[in-house]
């Protein structure tokens, strides 16, 4: 286990509620189902509520119970269920289990995870759940994102800029055990006039200048899988093409009338909310629900400061060995510093800020000295002033920010008096005044 993962708590009351889902993966099938009612029969036979048809299930294999307790019992099936970090189990008690657990039977995966809590009343959900990968490498990601990649199921990437879409596109890649490339899009970079040619190709002759065939990103990935990163940049015509690529699995290069069948799998990343981009009809929506077999969002470095640094002691290594340099500590003022950032840039910015620390490092520990922060946009339109700041606050962050309002006031403005008040350094005391936007006394 490396430094800020996590560990289930065991404790935690074992309860499901509406709007939660079981997600089911495993040979190419995937489904989620609502947790909608008391119980969900797992099985081969019609009359299950999860029925899956595989020779691996008994006609009643198991049944998981909503509870509380939310528990799995195997029916007395042939080649039981297996929760993980046991041997398998046939026949028995319940197994308590807690939201994010997961089991198997034979080579399906099953997962309990958390939905919108909207109130679902369907049996089966479309799949357009999404869920938080907090790790997005290889060795981080959770079971289930492992059982994702081996499907076929096209995959939405949801997260900030610099979260680790991209990081998590790789994992899903080598994961999925396809042996055809890895094909990067970024359909922002793409200069439009371009873009058909690139993702499709064209013949020799197809227009004025195409002096050779070329062969497209599309149809380079053969075997692999297709990342269309930043896809809510791209023009609604192409969109229609790539639709109806993603639909055949065909592409048809410019200047051909012969289309070309393609192997390949599809991974969408975006950092737009596109249900609102899809709204405004500036996404074309039969291609949204193409791409969203399944959504996995990246929640951003600020959600997951217990990552930090972890994070930032795996960019200071890689950096000293880039620069063939003896490893470098982080001092425990740094970490107090970097945890205490909003990191508007995500891990992107840690890993820029680790590698500006080291060049201004001269020897011994990195410290809180040797941190320099981009600076931030100013304009109305990056930056929201007054109750529309506050407003962008969570309910724990505003009551923080209270908690440092009131420490400065008993302390007359004396900063290091109000972070002695409230257990804090003084470097994340300046830190939290700069995040919530509060005046900073000048001494």
């Amino acid at each position: 286990m490396q430094v800020g993962d996590t560990v289930p708590d065991r404790d935690a009351p074992r309860v499901a509620g509406t709007g939660d889902f079981l997600l089911v993966a495993g040979k190419g099938y995937f489904a989620t189902h609502a947790l909608a009612k008391p119980e969900l029969r797992i099985g081969r036979d019609r009359t299950c509520d999860v029925v899956i048809d595989d020779p691996i299930l008994s006609r009643h294999h198991a049944v998981l119970r909503v509870g509380p307790p939310l528990t799995i019992q195997d029916l007395g099936s042939t080649n039981g269920i297996r929760v993980t970090g046991t041997e398998p189990v046939r026949g028995g008690e319940p197994i308590a289990l807690a939201m994010g657990d997961g089991f198997h039977i034979g080579p399906f995966a099953f997962l309990i995870a958390a939905g919108d809590r909207g109130g679902a009343t369907t049996s089966r959900r479309s799949g357009t759940e999404r869920l938080r990968v907090e790790d997005p490498t290889i060795e981080g990601v959770p079971g289930f994102v492992r059982d994702v990649a081996r499907t076929p199921t096209s995959v939405l990437l949801l997260g900030e800029t610099g979260a680790g879409k991209d990081v998590l596109a790789e994992t899903l890649h080598v994961l999925s055990g396809r042996t055809g490339e890895l094909a990067r899009v970024n359909c922002a970079a793409l200069a439009e006039p371009l873009i058909e040619s690139e993702l499709f190709g064209h013949e020799r002759g197809a227009f004025t200048g195409a002096s050779a065939t070329k062969v497209g990103l599309l149809e380079s990935a053969e075997g692999g899988t297709v990342f269309l990163d930043e896809i809510g940049e791209l023009p609604l015509a192409t969109q229609a093409k790539l639709l109806r690529a993603i639909e055949s699995r065909e592409v048809l290069r410019i200047g051909s009338i012969r289309p070309l069948k393609i192997d390949v799998r599809f991974i969408a990343a975006t950092n737009r909310d596109l249900p609102a981009e899809v709204a405004a009809k500036r996404f074309r929506h039969d291609l949204y629900f193409r791409l969203d077999g399944i959504t996995l969002t990246i929640p951003p470095l600020r959600e997951r400061s217990h990552r930090i640094a972890g994070l930032a002691a795996r960019f200071l290594a890689q950096a000293c060995a880039q620069a063939h340099r003896q490893p470098m500590p982080l001092a425990l003022d740094a970490v107090e510093v970097l945890e205490a950032h909003d990191w508007p840039g995500n891990v992107r910015e840690l890993k820029a800020v680790i590698e500006r620390a080291l060049l201004l490092a001269r020897g011994g520990a990195i410290g809180a000295r040797h941190l320099a922060f981009s600076p931030r946009p100013t304009t109305a339109a990056a930056e929201p002033d007054g109750d529309a700041f506050l407003a962008t606050l969570t309910p724990a962050q505003l009551a923080e920010r209270a908690q440092y309002v009131e420490a400065l006031e008993h302390a007359v403005g004396n900063q290091t008096r109000a972070a002695k008040a409230l257990g804090v350094s003084r470097s994340t005391m300046i830190n939290r005044l700069r995040l919530y936007r509060i005046l900073r006394p000048r001494s």
